[in-house]
């Protein structure tokens, strides 16, 4: 991913994440409505675990977004 960070400087900020870990946020709840998925969105940030949901409901995800400026998935 080094190659990209060159290209995307914002990428400097995201953690490492697997496939299995989205999987698994994807199968929880948002955290603070506590609304199951499936539109659920993870951010990517160091170290942050947030799990929010979309549009379709409250939109808990944008709101974290905005508040703190990190990335989602």
């Amino acid at each position: 991913m080094s190659a990209f960070r060159n290209h995307c400087p914002h990428l400097d900020s995201v953690g490492e994440i697997t496939k299995e870990d989205l999987i698994q946020k994807s199968h929880g709840t948002c955290q603070d409505c506590k609304v199951r998925g499936p539109n659920l969105w993870a951010c990517l940030e160091n170290r942050c675990s947030y799990v929010g949901c979309g549009e379709s409901q409250v939109d808990h995800s944008t709101i974290h977004s905005q508040e703190t400026k990190h990335y989602l998935t």
